[in-house]
This record gives C-alpha cells, structure tokens and sequence, in this order.
C-alpha cells in the first residue's frame, strides 16, 4: 500500500491562510502541525491581509457576527451567524454598564457595574481571561500592542477610578499581567474620547479630537511601543455643521479612513490615507489624505446621534459597507452597501427581543495572550 500523499507545508499554510475566522478555529484542531501554523505571527499576519471585515452585533443575551456575501456579485447579500461563546463573557450584565473595545479580532469587555472586571475574549476560540483589581475599578479606553517586538503582546490602557475620580492612568499588560503607571499630565484630551472615537491599527490607537475654539480636528495617538500620547496629524477635512458625522476606520489594514457626513445634505465622503500607517510613520508632515470616494444623499440616513455608533470598512475602492443602529433606541439595526451613484441594497436586522444592539468589527483570528 502506498504511503499517503502530503502537501508541501507552504501549500498547506497558503490554504488555511484564505479559511474565514471560524473554519479556521475548527481545523487547527485537526493536527499539532496545522495548529502550529496558525500560532506563527507570519500566518497571522498573512490571513490578517487576506480577511474580510465582518461586523459584530452585541445584544443583552447573544452575540451574532454578520458576513457581507457576494461582494463581486450583483446581488449581495449577508449571513447571520450566532457564536457560540456568546454567554461566556456576559455574566447576565446589561450593556448599559458594559464597554466594549476590539483588537486584532478579540474583544476587550469592560464592566463598570459589580463586578468591576474587563473579559478578554476571543469568540472565534472561545477564550476568555479576566482582569480583576479588587477594591478598584480599571476603566478600558483602549487596546494595542508594541509594534517594534516580533510577537504580540496586548496592552490595555486605561485609568483606575475610585468613586467618580480617576487616580492615574495606567497599562495593563496580557502576558505579565502588571499594571504600569504612565505620565498622562500634558495629556488634555480625556480618556473618555479615545474609548469613544478610537481605532486600533498596527498596535497603536488613534482618535480624533478638536482643536479648541474651532471647526478642525487632529488625530491623536497613543504609542504602545514607548507608552506615550502623541500627536499624529490632522484630519484632511473640518465640519461645516456642528452635527456633521466624523468616523475614523481602518482601510486595507495597514491605514486610516475617515468617512464625514454633512448633515445638511448626508453626502458621505470617504478619505483614506495614502501610504500605510506603521512603526516608521511618526504622523505629523509625513501623513497624505486622498478623497476615495464621494456618495451621494440616495438612500443615506441621517448619521448624527445614532445609537450604539456607526461601522463601517471600504472594499474594492469602490463599494462602502456600513452598520448603525436606529435613532432613537430599539432593537433594529440596518446595513448599507453603497456603490457609486446608489444604495444598492440595504438589510434590515430585527432582532427580536429586548435589549440594545451594539456594533462592532472583527477581521480575523488572533492568538490570544
């Protein structure tokens, strides 16, 4: 009897690189080899370039993620997938005491009600680690990583409160599991805008704040690498209103997006920046803005004030794939796939039971730390 015919290991890895997140969660369970591969930053960072963006709803008593199918195709349409750790994180609290961040596909699950704990949880793996300070409460603003290391190790930042007042800021890091004062007192914006506006890109956060007494907005980052705030660089655009929609995303993985909405006319401009964010970009002079995209106001809702925040990824250059929940409550939440002069099809997501809808974007498999 012949031997079994094996791949070549390049083959093997280029083919589970291209799995989506939960495929991948169940076949590197197959062999030691197969789940070797997928700990190897190098695969990670592969299938992170290869992933599409999937958004994430977050209910009272579930969790769904919802994958955009047949972008290429004239009839796109979208999948609706409940995950199965969807209670390991909940304790039964209600999202209104819950704050939730997302890094590299895991999310970071802040309890402000008893108990005063923050989950890491990975869904796709169904890992969950928790924090927990005692006598105190470690409020999460934000996670990253150092970008200057080979591995990922994930930090949080954040500020421990005693009654209402914040005592110092803080990181925590996943692998020691040590907090470590930083000096935040030349810091003016509140850690309360980078939990608001921020995204995680290349393990450093980014969030935009305005320059006092004006219409403009910079970026301003924190640098997991040396534990600092920086400036970053300004926003390629001002508002004209003061209700005008300003949302930073992440485009292509490796840069920054701003989608602005006017709210005299909800025409949606989409800027990305032309060259990748990374360890070697200090921001300032060195950042460029190009206007990818400008839709029109067919079919666009209104996107001031809508609860549970708007998210959004670009794909092909061309197509805008958005999620906001409704205007005033409840328990619908819409998706919008915009491409050029129209609204080509919007879903209506009815979830069926009471409870608020959060919306989150995860993009591929971690490990987790």
């Amino acid at each position: 009897m012949a031997p079994p015919m094996t791949l070549p290991c390049e083959l093997e890895e280029e083919i589970l690189s291209r799995l989506p997140p939960l495929s991948l969660a169940r076949f590197r369970s197959v062999c030691k080899q197969w789940n070797a591969i997928c700990n190897e930053n190098r695969f990670i960072n592969n299938h992170f370039a290869r992933a599409r963006p999937q958004f994430i709803f977050i209910t009272n008593s579930n969790i769904y993620s919802i994958e955009i199918i047949s972008l290429d195709g004239v009839d796109p349409t979208i999948k609706l997938r409940e995950l199965p750790s969807s209670r390991t994180a909940y304790r039964e609290l209600y999202l209104d005491y819950i704050t939730i961040t997302t890094c590299d596909g895991l999310l970071f699950c802040n309890y402000s009600d008893y108990p005063k704990v923050t989950a890491l949880w990975n869904p796709w793996l169904k890992q969950v680690k928790w924090i927990e300070c005692n006598d105190k409460y470690f409020d999460v603003s934000g996670v990253g990583y150092d970008n200057t290391r080979p591995e990922k190790v994930y930090k949080i930042l954040g500020s421990f409160i005693s009654g209402c007042k914040v005592e110092r800021v803080a990181i925590y890091e996943c692998a020691s599991h040590a907090f470590k004062s930083i000096d935040s007192s030349n810091e003016q914006c509140p850690l309360s805008q980078v939990k608001r506006f921020s995204v995680s890109l290349n393990g450093n956060l980014y969030w935009r704040t305005r320059i006092p007494h004006t219409l403009d907005f910079y970026i301003r980052s924190f640098d997991f690498s040396r534990d600092i705030f920086k400036h970053f660089c300004l926003l390629p655009c001002r508002e004209n209103h003061f209700r005008d929609v300003l949302v930073l995303g992440v485009y292509k993985g490796d840069r920054l997006s701003l989608l602005k909405q006017c709210y005299v006319t909800r025409s949606v401009e989409i800027w990305v920046t032309k060259k990748k964010i990374d360890s070697n970009n200090n921001g300032t002079d060195e950042v460029v803005w190009i206007k990818l995209l400008t839709l029109p106001t067919n079919n666009l809702p209104n996107l001031y004030n809508k609860c549970y925040g708007i998210s959004y990824f670009i794909y092909d250059k061309t197509t805008l794939i958005m999620c906001c929940g409704e205007d005033d409550g409840g328990t619908r939440a819409f998706i919008y796939i915009l491409s050029g002069e129209i609204c080509s099809r919007r879903f209506q997501l009815i979830l069926g039971f009471s409870g608020v809808v959060t919306v989150f974007m995860l993009r591929i498999l971690s490990r987790f730390l």
